[in-house]
């Protein structure tokens, strides 16, 4: 092989990773905390868990505790803030547990959705996802 066709491959095996980066596109910035106000898409769901007394079992006796849970449509990573050691940097999100700050509609039980709010983690007490949505605004995605 001579000495200008070596070149030719160098020059073409240094370009390749650029070609090759030509058709992605950029990762979406990561959410943040509150205060922040975020908007979410995902399928809304109204779970039942164990509640009191036991918080174990609601066929052996604890009350039903009715959770609204946000499967998002694609996983978000979160921002940490600053001189915060709760809300760290989070990756791979899919799974919000929604606390409505005003009340919506039962019927977007199952409903893609459309949720405006602040994040937080979960802290005290027993959440039922890491991640708190904290909404003041769930309507579902309009076709």
């Amino acid at each position: 092989m001579g000495r200008g066709r070596r070149l030719q491959w160098r020059l073409l095996l240094a370009l390749l990773p650029l070609v090759s980066l030509g058709g992605r596109t950029e990762a979406a910035p990561c959410e943040r905390y509150e205060p922040d106000e975020v908007v979410l898409q995902g399928a809304l769901q109204l779970k039942a868990f164990a509640g009191p007394p036991h918080y174990t079992s609601i066929e052996f006796g604890d009350q039903p505790e009715a959770v609204w849970i946000l499967t998002l449509s694609e996983p978000i990573c979160i921002a940490a803030l600053p001189d915060d050691d709760w809300n760290i940097a989070r990756e791979g999100v899919q799974t919000i547990e929604v606390i409505p700050r005003t009340s919506f509609s039962a019927a977007l039980n199952g409903k893609l959705v459309q949720a405006q709010g602040s994040l937080s983690r979960a802290h005290g007490g027993h959440p039922h996802a890491e991640i708190l949505l904290r909404a003041r605004h769930v309507a579902p995605v309009q076709p």
